[in-house]
């Protein structure tokens, strides 16, 4: 069965030796760097590895057709180089001509993560020049960002609010401990007694006012004058 794989893979190119070659339409160039890419563990690039990657690229375009018109005699290579670079096309059997370059890139994009893990590499040393590498799709969040913009808005007012809160209650303390500071000032100012020549004196009264102790003493016939 290989055989005969490989004998119509060999009819195709000589059949179409026009469409694979270097800057033809809807041509691919690749480079692959293995020894680069695995060192010691680098394998070395042959026709067995040529029909895998062959079989990649059909496999890439049946999957992006989701039919079953693409066989690995459709996919040339050609220009070969020791340094592993080479062109390929892959044709249409129904109308005798290459599919179009929009397709081929577009099914390589999408299959770029597979073909890479069947040769054990990665974007860098299996390159396909004429396609920009294949990146990963961005992680999406399970919480839309619409979401998490407005909790952070949210967030923002309610410690505004609670802030205001918090300094209308310490003002209102400051301002009902004002007068009661006041308050006991005064209270103090009545307990106070001081002494006079040797006799008590009361502090006036600021709030109801008192009779001094220095005149009602006077009147006391133990401090009448001599």
């Amino acid at each position: 069965m290989l055989g005969k794989l490989l004998l119509a893979s060999a009819w195709v190119a000589v059949a179409y030796p026009e469409f694979c070659k270097p800057d033809a339409e809807n041509a691919f160039k690749v480079r692959i760097s293995i020894k680069r890419a695995l060192g010691d563990n680098a394998y070395t690039w042959d026709a067995n590895e040529e029909y895998l990657f062959k079989a990649m690229v059909a496999f890439a375009m049946r999957r992006y057709f989701s039919q079953e018109t693409t066989q690995i005699s459709n996919v040339l290579l050609c220009n070969v180089t020791d340094r592993v670079s080479f062109w390929f096309v892959v044709t249409d059997s129904s109308t005798n001509a290459t599919i179009p370059r929009s397709d081929v890139e577009a099914a390589i994009r999408k299959n770029k993560n597979r073909i890479n893990s069947a040769f054990l590499l990665n974007d860098d040393a299996l390159q396909f020049l004429e396609i920009s590498s294949t990146l990963a799709p961005p992680v999406e969040g399970s919480v839309p960002t619409w979401l998490i913009v407005f909790g952070v808005v949210l967030c923002i007012i309610t410690v505004g609010i609670a802030y205001l809160i918090i300094s209308g209650i310490h003002q209102r303390k400051r301002h009902n401990k004002a007068p009661e500071e006041i308050e006991g000032l005064e209270d103090k100012c009545e307990a106070t007694v001081t002494m006079e020549n040797g006799i008590p004196c009361d502090s006036l009264d600021l709030k109801a006012g008192r009779i001094n102790g220095v005149y009602a003493a006077a009147d006391d016939e133990r401090f009448t004058s001599l």
